[in-house]
């Protein structure tokens, strides 16, 4: 079957450094991509196993689903194609919940975060690389705008929302207060989705039983922030990139090509099938964010950029991924997106890049989660598809094969 065409690289990496500069974060961290720590230091920090890691609250986050993924990869890892795995990438970081869970318990040796969200991607680079600066500043604005609630609170709300950096900030400032802007209103918006479309936790009236202080635990995140530094400071956390999954996945293989195939895995957790506009500032929904630039601006088609995804995955991807989804039908039913069970490179593919054949398996789990709830956590299910290793991934009640019931 023949490949896609996909959407120029280069259009896309230019309109999303032009995103970046805006808000302060760069490519990388610091201009260019990290070299890996040949010796890793331990990570010591009392979060590295806690139940809550990540200082985001993030609409449909994988926490819930990290043990599983976790699992998976491990299980991997009793094979003799992936004996380690030195590096996890997550091109669709958001709230990076699964990564920081795999640093934590030891399933992998280092993370790598990439965004196409400027506002996400300086808020990473940022709890990364300047740390206490970003707690200081968390602790600030709880105690003179949020801490108290009410209207002070809501307008501080408005000031975020509508707040753009000054150009004769300094990138390192622009950074911390992009960063301070995405913590803000992460933490005091509904579900925590930097969208227009939210309004403030407890409504503008703040009648409500849950002010919007109420998601907003200054303690516990600024410990979240400095387990965040620690991770970077360990060269745990090798970097935070402003990129999009496809200039995320081309560079790698160039940055730690030592790695390739089966040494590094990438984590791919997309915008959902469905609603995808209503819950991510960028997001595949032709309203904005992958399916644009990254800042609203609109492209002609809505399942383009997962049409896209898939056949890059299925045909060009040149180390092993695990993707997860909502389980909408179309993703197993087209032979556009996942309906095959192998890997199809072409014949230039496999020998100038060195693109493997590898098998597909495909899972169904069954996760709670708050995204588009109203009230509390939703039972649904989701889609693991995967390029490791078949014979060790696991079928199972937690694990099942696809159309096989709930226990």
């Amino acid at each position: 079957m023949p490949s896609l065409i996909l959407p120029p690289t280069n259009l896309v990496a230019r309109e999303l450094a032009q995103g970046a500069h805006l808000f302060g974060s760069g490519e990388a961290i610091n201009a260019k991509a990290r070299p890996l720590v040949a010796e890793l230091e331990p990570v010591a920090h009392d979060l590295a196993r806690g139940r809550y890691q990540s200082p985001l609250r993030y609409p449909g986050a994988k926490s819930s689903l990290a043990p599983v993924i976790g699992r998976v990869i491990t299980s991997a890892k009793q094979s003799r194609e992936v004996p380690e795995i030195n590096l996890l990438v997550e091109p669709f970081a958001g709230g990076a919940s699964a990564s920081l869970r795999m640093i934590g318990d030891g399933t992998v040796e280092r993370i790598l975060l990439a965004d196409a969200d400027p506002l996400v991607t300086a808020f990473w680079q940022t709890a990364a690389d300047d740390t206490e600066r970003l707690v200081d500043r968390m602790h600030d604005e709880w105690k003179r705008y949020v801490r108290d609630g009410g209207q002070k609170a809501v307008e501080r709300w408005d000031y975020w929302r509508a707040w753009t950096p000054r150009s004769r900030m300094s990138p390192r400032n622009r950074r911390l207060a992009t960063a301070m802007q995405c913590l803000f209103l992460n933490r005091t918006t509904f579900s925590g989705i930097l969208h227009g479309k939210a309004g403030p936790i407890g409504g503008r009236a703040q009648t409500s039983a849950y002010p919007i202080s109420c998601r907003w635990n200054s303690d516990a995140l600024a410990d979240r922030l400095r387990y965040i530094g620690h991770l970077y400071d360990t060269g745990r956390l090798v970097d935070v990139w402003c990129k999009d999954w496809r200039q995320t996945l081309d560079d790698v293989p160039e940055y730690y090509p030592q790695l390739l195939p089966s040494r590094v895995v990438a984590y791919l957790d997309p915008p959902y099938v469905e609603k995808a506009s209503h819950l991510y500032r960028a997001s595949f929904d032709p309203l904005g964010g992958y399916g644009g630039d990254g800042l609203g601006a609109a492209r002609p088609s809505d399942y383009t950029l997962h049409l896209s995804l898939a056949d890059y995955l299925r045909t060009k991807a040149q180390f092993r991924w695990l993707l997860s989804y909502d389980d909408h039908p179309l993703l197993t039913e087209s032979e556009w997106l996942y309906a095959h069970d192998q890997m199809t490179p072409s014949r230039s593919d496999r020998e100038v890049l060195g693109v493997r054949c590898w098998r597909i398996s495909k899972r169904l789990v069954s996760t709670r989660y708050s995204a588009a709830g109203r009230v509390g956590k939703r039972s649904a299910e989701e889609l693991l598809i995967t390029t490791l290793p078949p014979a060790t991934v696991p079928i199972d009640d937690e694990l099942r094969v696809l159309g096989s019931p709930p226990k």
